[in-house]
């Protein structure tokens, strides 16, 4: 049973053939995960998007059986097609995404494997083996797992990079035999890892604490100037050249590789190893595969880990079952559709004003006036009609309150003057157009205000204020601008006394108060030649000296 099977047996690339003969391909149902039989008619693979040799264009019969094929089921007749299609739901959408859910095959594992069974293990497990090595959507997998065991002379090609690490290594498909060897089953399975070129490099490109490439960085908030993004620039290229080097060096032992597997954190890393001129790694090269699994950072070490993941059989259990969860899953889709169909009714009411307040809400924007002018008159429309939808316009219903709120001045004195909307009308919050208004724009409600006259409404329910004339509020505003900008400069001039005297407290502080020379010696030194000028002073340190000696 499964304690019988070895580590060294499951080894893709020298299986054990007593194993290999035990294999069943396991299929599951997208949905239910439920295990299913295996069709007993012989499966046949078509590659996705292969051309029709006759060169006609392959019709809905033709790509229904290669889709068939692919997923691991028996083709059908043109009678049975043409049966299922007059089967099909009118809902055209929703079946046709049902249906796919309800295929069978292999690939509705739920994880990165093929599953196999075997009755050398236990109830509930299962052997399985990663789907980009037995590139499992194009080939079958228990005919491509026999195949690897013919290439145990081979060797594969893996390169990780990121985070200024790069490591690459082409490991030979041949083991080195560990018998007699010391250590844990994890290390003498390390060892026997046979490595035949191996290159790491490592540069400084990240940025610390904040993560991320500098180029990442400098795509995303422009490129910055600072000592350390040069540096991380010149050291991104510096990598970049590196492995480029030894990819042209590695270029023939790459030719001859049977897997390249490559993990590149980001495009900038994918395109350092793929694609550039005379590249030996091409993005249509179907050796080319993806890790299936995380990896840690790119050293030699992990290049050896993860091949040893990627070349066994791995013993896992059996898939559950997820009744409960499709169950949750078909009531929310059955209140979703509750919904839409509620939902529907209320946008066909809906949707013309809601498009009416968007056209409306268009033209205030741009401060189009008499365009708004000829569309509410063309159109018979309410100037003080309320916008929709109440979710986005709750606080601004009206027109009045859309332009005050968004200090739409001009529209402002349009909407009152000219097309006559009431201002005392209120929102949700119980405010009027003139209180949602900032203070310029408030102005603009009282010169609307003086222009219809105090006879016009109730003003008190509009809560605008006294009435100004335009010459008024220019008065106001210059007078306003010009207080603002004494005030500045009264500001400005505080600060830089502030910071002068600031600067010289900390002077003070540092170096003390300095004494002045007196002018008349500094004068009466100035007027001697140099030897007089030497002689004086050397007399005056005579004397200081002589001071000195008296004093003890």
């Amino acid at each position: 049973m499964t304690h019988s099977v070895s580590q060294t047996s499951l080894y893709l690339f020298k299986p054990d053939p007593a194993i290999i003969s035990t294999l069943e391909l396991l299929y599951f149902d997208s949905q239910t995960l439920e295990q299913k039989s295996k069709d007993k008619e012989p499966l046949r693979i078509s590659q996705p998007h292969q051309k029709q040799e006759t060169g006609k264009p392959e019709d809905d019969f033709e790509r229904f059986n290669r889709k068939r094929s692919s997923a691991g089921l028996s083709t059908v007749s043109e009678e049975q097609f043409e049966d299922m299609m007059d089967q099909l739901s009118i809902s055209g959408s929703e079946s046709e995404s049902e249906d796919e859910d309800s295929n069978v095959s292999y690939l509705n594992t739920q994880s990165p494997f093929i599953l196999f069974s075997s009755p050398l293990l236990d109830a509930g497990l299962c052997f399985g083996a990663y789907k980009s090595v037995l590139n499992a959507q194009n080939e079958d997998p228990l005919e491509n797992l026999r195949k690897l065991g013919t290439l145990g002379k081979g060797k594969s090609a893996l390169f990780m990079i990121g985070g200024g690490h790069f490591a690459g290594a082409i490991i030979s498909h041949e083991q080195i035999p560990t018998k007699g060897n010391h250590g844990s089953p994890e290390e003498l399975a390390l060892q026997s890892v046979r490595v035949l070129h191996h290159k790491t490099f490592h540069r400084y490109t990240t940025r610390r604490k904040q993560g991320g490439s500098q180029n990442a960085s400098d795509n995303a908030k422009g490129k910055a100037k600072s000592a350390g993004s040069t540096l991380r620039r010149y050291n991104e290229q510096a990598l970049q050249q590196d492995v480029r080097d030894l990819l042209l060096q590695w270029k023939s032992e790459l030719a001859e590789c049977e897997y390249i597997f490559i993990r590149a954190s980001g495009p900038a890393s994918h395109k350092t190893m793929i694609g550039f001129a005379d590249s030996p790694l091409v993005g249509s090269d179907p050796r080319i595969r993806y890790f299936p699994f995380v990896t840690k950072r790119p050293t030699s070490a992990e290049l050896k880990r993860a091949w040893l993941e990627l070349s066994h059989l791995k013993i896992l259990d059996l898939p559950k079952t997820r009744k409960d969860e499709l169950e949750k899953e078909h009531k929310q889709q059955e209140a979703l559709a509750r919904s839409k169909i509620q939902k529907q009714t209320v946008v066909k009411k809906e949707s013309a004003e809601v498009g009416l307040s968007r056209e409306l809400v268009s033209l205030l924007k741009r401060s189009k006036a008499p365009a708004l002018i000829a569309f509410l008159k063309k159109n018979n429309v309410d100037v003080n009609m309320h916008l929709q939808p109440d979710t986005e316009f709750g606080n601004t219903p009206t027109m009045l309150h859309y332009a005050a709120a968004n200090k739409l001045s001009h529209m402002c004195q349009v909407l009152m003057v000219n097309l006559k909307a009431d201002a005392s009308l209120q929102n949700k919050n119980g405010r009027t157009a003139f209180e949602l208004a900032p203070l310029q724009t408030k102005y603009t409600f009282q010169v609307a205000r003086q222009i219809l006259g105090e006879d016009y409404c109730n003003w008190t329910k509009t809560h605008i204020k006294e009435p100004m004339t335009r010459e008024q509020v220019d008065d106001l505003l210059n007078k306003q601008k010009q207080e603002d900008q004494e005030s500045s400069q009264k500001l400005i001039q505080e600060q830089l006394e502030l910071s002068k005297q600031e600067t010289e407290q900390e002077h003070t502080r540092k170096f003390g108060r300095g004494s002045i020379l007196g002018n008349t010696e500094q004068q009466n030194l100035s007027t001697l030649t140099p030897e007089q000028r030497m002689k004086v002073m050397r007399e005056q340190r005579a004397r200081a000296a002589e001071a000195r000696l008296a004093n003890k």
